[in-house]
This record gives structure tokens, C-alpha cells and sequence, in this order.
């Protein structure tokens, strides 16, 4: 037995079943958005990815150059309240492994570490997240969610769980088309 493991018959325990829990700094995202993605190409391709996921039938791609702003646009599902908070804003979810097939068009999910939602710190320094869809849990009423991201802010957290995303969300009316913008601002890569 070492040293270190020899117990002292002066030594008085100071906690007994303790525990320790993982945590991360904010910045993980920043690595896991622009070290996991090489190429804006690739992030695009993950962004389109998860409009097929959402069973869109379409999926545009705006470059606005004189706002100096990307658009993701899709006419899927959305994205209610729910699953923003307990999927969209959890890392390494396992839903789509849960539900590997989309409910609409029975699609196979392409989309499963969540790199496509963090592919777009490649592109911008700031996420404008705004989703129309059919919330169930609200008695079936279409909602709006416009959630803001400011990645610089992210990345000064020394815990990521205490890092606060605003967001708001309205009822639309339930004729309003569902479906989810991504507007990427402040581009990195032109």
C-alpha cells in the first residue's frame, strides 16, 4: 500500500458519500461549434440537416450580405417551448436515437450529437432562433418562440447550466404556417 493510501490513526473523515458532478464552461460550445465544423459549407449542411428532421419540404438558404446576416428557413414542425428547453438547449440529447423517424414523412433522422445547433457559432457571432409550431401541451395552439443567442456571453460562463438564453413566446394564430428561422448575425466567414 503507498503512502497516500495508508490511513493515519489521527485522521478524522470530513465528508463520507460525497459526490462530484461534471460541469463546463461555457466555451465547450464554442468548441464544439467551431472545432467539430472545418468549413461553412459543413455548418450549412448541418443546418439543412435539421430541416429535413423537422419534415420541411423545403429548406432556403438567404445570405444578406448588407445586414451581414445567414438564413436558415424551413417549413417544418417548429419548435414548441418544450422541446426548446428540454432538447434544443440540452447537449448530447438522445430524442432523435428515442424517435429515429420524423412524424410526418417518416423520415430517418440525419441529425444526433447536436452539431448543426452549434455549427452556427462557426458562421456568426449571434443566433436568432424564431419557430412557429403546433404546441400540444398548450391545447394545440400555434406558438411563436424568438429565443436570442450571443455566443460571447456563452463563452465567459465559467458554468455552462448557469448561462441565461432569453426568449419569448406568443401565441399566433392557428392558421400561421410552422416552421423555423435561424438568422445568424455578425458572420465570421464571408
Amino acid at each position: 500500500m503507498s503512502k497516500q493510501n495508508e490511513k493515519s490513526t489521527a485522521e478524522k473523515p470530513l465528508k463520507r458519500d460525497a459526490v462530484a458532478h461534471f460541469q463546463s464552461e461555457g466555451r465547450l460550445l464554442q468548441e464544439l461549434g467551431e472545432r467539430l465544423v472545418a468549413r461553412p459549407e459543413v455548418a450549412i449542411v448541418e443546418l439543412v440537416k435539421n430541416a429535413h428532421d423537422a419534415d420541411s419540404p423545403t429548406c432556403a438558404v438567404e445570405a444578406d450580405e448588407a445586414n451581414d446576416v445567414i438564413r436558415i428557413i424551413d417549413q417544418g414542425t417548429g419548435i414548441n417551448e418544450t422541446d426548446f428547453t428540454e432538447k434544443w438547449m440540452r447537449i448530447a440529447t438522445d430524442a432523435k436515437s428515442r424517435k429515429p423517424l420524423s412524424a410526418k414523412y417518416n423520415r430517418v433522422q440525419t441529425g444526433e450529437k447536436g452539431i448543426g445547433r452549434f455549427a452556427v457559432r462557426f458562421l456568426g457571432k449571434t443566433l436568432t432562433l424564431i419557430s412557429i409550431a403546433k404546441d400540444d401541451s398548450r391545447g394545440g395552439i400555434h406558438t411563436r418562440l424568438v429565443a436570442t443567442f450571443k455566443w460571447a456571453e456563452v463563452d465567459k460562463a465559467k458554468n455552462l447550466s448557469e448561462v441565461e438564453i432569453p426568449y419569448e413566446l406568443w401565441e399566433v394564430a392557428d392558421d400561421t404556417p410552422t416552421g423555423t428561422t435561424l438568422e445568424i448575425g455578425k458572420l465570421r466567414v464571408t
